[in-house]
């Protein structure tokens, strides 16, 4: 995958916009409704673009806990959501649905998204059990209804791998095992930091993948990641008071694009 192809830029910065809890969820405000839900994501959207992000990614984050099987009414309003959201929208978009890859993929292709973030291969543990994808049957599920997105597969984050297999080895099997397009790293949760030998060894095993970092991106370490990895998805960085589950505040928005750029134009 060439990130530039996808992105236009070398090492894009993807902002990360959070659906609030949607209908059916624990958490899901019926007095607000689609509406309000409709309302945070265009803000957000509007905020990211305005501020200079060179792509975005959609996650139905507010649907605490996870499902890794999620119900039709999440893949029906999803779809709604971000299809409105990104009509008017000129930079490249994708997703993730937590924690269902059959389901974003089927939303991504629905929508034309450029690209979705998935479990892929190998299994792994996390809050919500035991993340167990089969990449045979996802890629062939994208290729059965031509899909076109890329797959950006997440080998670390939010989860710890069963078994002894080291991270280099994760990444070598999603690359040519999974056929991922990309790789992401994650932290142990949303907004926390990377561990650095993750990246090496990610970038070991990545057979030339681009390597993703998925959380823990800010403007106090950037001099330090933005070095060694492809590209950057950022969210609870930019929130107000740094809560995932906050709207995206254009300040802090605003100042990561300048010091990403900043560090960009130096390397």
């Amino acid at each position: 995958m060439n990130m530039k192809e996808i992105f236009k830029v070398e090492k894009p910065m993807i902002g990360m916009v959070h659906l609030p809890a949607l209908p059916g969820s624990p958490l899901y405000d019926e007095t607000k409704g689609i509406k309000y839900i409709q309302e945070i994501v265009n803000a957000d959207v509007k905020t990211l673009v305005d501020a200079g992000f060179d792509a975005l990614s959609f996650s139905n984050e507010g649907d605490r806990p996870y499902l890794s099987d999620v119900d039709k009414s999440t893949v029906a309003t999803m779809a709604r959501i971000i299809a409105l959201a990104t009509e008017k929208v000129k930079i490249p978009f994708g997703l993730s649905v937590l924690a269902d890859a059959e389901a974003a993929i089927a939303i991504g292709n629905a929508i034309s998204a450029d690209f979705v973030r998935i479990f892929l291969s190998w299994v792994f543990v996390g809050d919500w059990g035991i993340v167990d994808p089969c990449a045979g049957a996802l890629l062939r599920g994208k290729r059965n209804i031509n899909g076109t997105m890329k797959t950006i597969a997440n080998i670390s984050g939010h989860t710890v791998p069963l078994g002894n297999r080291s991270l280099k080895d994760i990444a070598a099997g999603a690359v040519k095992f999974g056929l991922a397009d990309a790789l992401c790293l994650g932290g142990t949760t949303a907004g926390a930091p990377i561990d650095i030998e993750d990246i090496k060894a990610a970038r070991a095993g990545s057979c030339g993948a681009p390597v993703i970092a998925g959380t823990g991106v800010s403007l106090y370490n950037m001099d330090t990641y933005l070095p060694m990895i492809d590209g950057v998805i950022v969210g609870t960085s930019l929130k107000f008071d740094k809560d995932t589950f906050k709207p995206v505040n254009p300040e802090s928005a605003k100042a990561f694009i300048k010091k990403a750029n900043e560090v960009r134009n130096s390397l």
